[in-house]
């Protein structure tokens, strides 16, 4: 069976990558990212990808980045 990647294109207004992220992850956290959403991409996968992960989460917090660095915890 074949697998396929489905990619969503969002176009977001910001003055910069890191306004445009801080855009986007507060639409996901309020539940609007279909504001932004311009179409979806499917493709066949490959096993070398050109495209990198992203990850929109809030960043740690203090008391995480002190937990991991004391005790070796990845976050």
């Amino acid at each position: 069976m074949a697998r396929y990647r489905i990619v969503r294109i969002y176009e977001v207004p910001a003055e910069n990558r890191y306004q445009a992220t801080d855009r986007m992850m507060e639409a996901i956290i309020l539940r609007t990212e279909k504001d932004y959403h311009v179409k979806d991409v499917i493709r066949l996968c490959e096993k070398d990808s050109p495209f990198s992960k992203v990850e929109l989460r809030p960043p740690a917090g203090w008391w995480d980045i002190l937990m991991s660095q004391l005790f070796g915890r990845s976050l």
